[in-house]
């Protein structure tokens, strides 16, 4: 009795191992076929008229053939939309990085363009505190003229009752004569006196400056007498001045330094001023017109020092 219970839980031990192994078996094969159920080239699978069959010519069951159908259509399908979306990705890439060189682009020129609107303000301030100075200096040499006519007995400033007389002398020099309610314009063209766009007086400026100077002496040693600067609207050249009004400025205080060293002339008979382009006789448009522009003229007015 003992001997065949042994038998038997020998029997049923063998038949279960048997299930088992052929449970994982099962279970091995079926995970090979997921595996490799994939893609249409599957070494385990052989495609032939009636469906997919295992090596071996072994068929498969119809629904396994579905399911493989099933998955290698939704591969394909997952492949192509991979695909679609990375050209798309591609395209926004290349339109990212070119809408990124436009911004940069413009932010550079803004860059450029602030830095000029910065150097013209600074040089507006420039001329406006240089315009302030000589508004400050003429101020100052006017209240000094009343001061010393007050301390010479309280004598008032007097009108030039010879001026238009004296004139004709002014125009002997060949120079263009304005008069204007007794004030007297004569204007030498810049071109005559400095080297082009500078204020170094040139070789020939010493005779003109030196006739003027002997017209002052003779006809005009009283009156209050101005120096004025003008310039064209062109372009400045050497980098000594930035602005046309300090140009001007420069030219008008070199002819001021000439005659009062070389001259003689009394320095609180003379005063200067810089208008650079803001009164032109001439058209800028036109090289003669430009010409016409660039001058220095003496301003003598009818009231005496």
């Amino acid at each position: 009795m003992g001997t065949k219970i042994e038998l038997h839980s020998q029997n049923d031990a063998q038949r279960s191992r048997i299930a088992c192994g052929s449970v994982l078996l099962a279970l091995c094969w079926a995970s090979l076929l997921c595996l490799s159920g994939c893609n249409r080239s599957n070494p385990y699978l052989t495609a032939s008229p009636s469906g997919f069959t295992l090596a071996g010519n072994q068929p498969i069951a119809p629904e396994m053939q579905q399911q493989f159908s099933a998955q290698m259509a939704e591969v394909e399908r997952r492949a192509k939309l991979l695909d679609e979306n990375n050209r798309q990705l591609t395209t926004q890439l290349a339109q990212s990085q070119q809408q990124m060189q436009l911004y940069k682009e413009r932010a550079d020129l803004m860059q450029r363009q602030l830095a000029e609107v910065n150097n013209q303000l600074q040089n507006t301030r420039m001329a406006n505190a240089q315009t302030s100075q000589q508004a400050r200096g003429l101020a100052d040499r006017l209240q000094s003229m009343e001061s010393s006519q007050q301390r010479r007995g309280g004598a008032k400033l007097t009108a030039n009752t010879s001026g238009r007389v004296s004139s004709g002398s002014l125009r002997e020099l060949g120079l263009a004569v304005e008069e204007d309610n007794g004030v007297i314009r004569v204007r030498v063209p810049a071109d005559q006196l400095f080297q082009t766009g500078t204020s170094q007086l040139s070789p020939s400026a010493s005779g003109i400056l030196d006739r003027v100077a002997q017209v002052i002496a003779a006809d005009y040693k009283r009156q209050r007498i101005a120096i004025e600067g003008h310039t064209d609207n062109g372009p400045l050249y050497g980098g000594t001045y930035s602005t046309s009004h300090q140009l001007a400025a420069a030219q008008s205080n070199a002819v001021l330094e000439h005659l009062t060293r070389r001259n003689q002339l009394p320095p609180s008979q003379l005063f200067t001023l810089a208008h650079g382009e803001n009164y032109p006789v001439g058209d800028n448009q036109t090289p003669a017109g430009r010409f016409a522009n660039r001058r220095i003229e003496f301003v003598i007015y009818p009231e005496t020092w």
